[in-house]
């Protein structure tokens, strides 16, 4: 792919000293970032295409890192949907990243409206911290950040809680720890049941990313283990404190897998989101 420097300021991004190489067009702001797990879940993915639906309602080009799993494919939906689109690569123009994905990044080039941008110039090495560094660029030509679906300790829970630092809005998409750990933070949670939940409140969170109330990230079906924790307080419960272990242990699995839980000693849980005086807080945690 031939390509040609873009300096920062023309990314919008002036207090950034170092610009891209672009092959193919900038897609027009304001861009909607999904990003995500690279070993992503089916069940999670399937939300993709509704969720970028109504980013095209509402005039959003797609940028998003070109990885494997949920990057793929939120750029594999948008040439669908026709959708612009940006794919930001942590390599050289020379080296694409992943090479799996060359045919995907070739297809993002041509289409009128979008492109394909690489952190590093033509001859670059790769080093440690590219991918780090590629994850700013994203998040940092971004109007807003939905996060998919991210472990609690990977690149899509790093790129979130970047987001939430710098004040861009940022939805994470409930049923993964990473996830969960950043709706905790002060993300807006998105429903997971189904593609018409997840878009109607991708429309709700665009339509006031700020002000609108954020939807209470436990399922409906954790109600009892929540209502439990939260009269705990900050200093948690044992599963013994419970009338039914065996039930509550397996509520607590599910809540630990979804990011909801902290254990504060061991076999000894609070709810992550809780602030002192007893109550969930809303508010970003620091």
């Amino acid at each position: 792919m031939r390509t040609r420097p873009v300096d920062a300021a023309a990314l919008g991004l002036p207090r950034v000293r170092r610009g891209l190489e672009l092959a193919g067009d900038l897609p027009p702001a304001p861009r909607l970032a999904i990003i995500g797990a690279r070993a992503a879940h089916r069940r999670l993915l399937r939300l993709i295409p509704a969720i970028l639906a109504v980013a095209a309602r509402r005039g959003l080009s797609l940028i998003s890192g070109g990885a494997l799993g949920v990057d793929t494919a939120a750029h594999r939906e948008a040439l669908i949907a026709g959708v612009p689109q940006l794919a930001i690569l942590p390599a050289a123009p020379e080296e694409p990243y992943p090479p799996s994905n060359l045919g995907l990044f070739a297809a993002i080039a041509a289409r009128p409206g979008s492109g394909v941008a690489f952190a590093l110039a033509p001859g670059g090495k790769p080093c440690r911290g590219l991918f780090a560094s590629r994850n700013r660029y994203v998040v940092g030509m971004a109007a807003a950040v939905v996060v998919v679906e991210a472990a609690l300790r990977s690149g899509s829970r790093g790129s979130g809680r970047l987001a939430l630092r710098l004040g861009v809005p940022t939805a994470a998409v409930i049923g993964s720890p990473g996830c969960g750990a950043l709706i905790g933070a002060g993300a807006r949670s998105i429903p997971s049941d189904s593609p018409e939940a997840a878009a109607e409140a991708i429309e709700a969170w665009l339509a006031d990313p700020t002000g609108a109330p954020k939807p209470d990230p436990w399922p409906p079906r954790l109600a009892g283990l929540a209502a439990a924790l939260t009269e705990a307080g900050e200093e948690g419960l044992v599963i013994d404190d419970l009338e039914d272990p065996l039930a509550a242990l397996v509520a607590l699995t599910e809540a630990d897998a979804l990011g909801l839980v902290v254990e504060v000693a061991p076999g000894r849980y609070r709810r992550r989101d809780q602030a002192p005086g007893g109550r969930p807080s809303l508010a970003p945690a620091p």
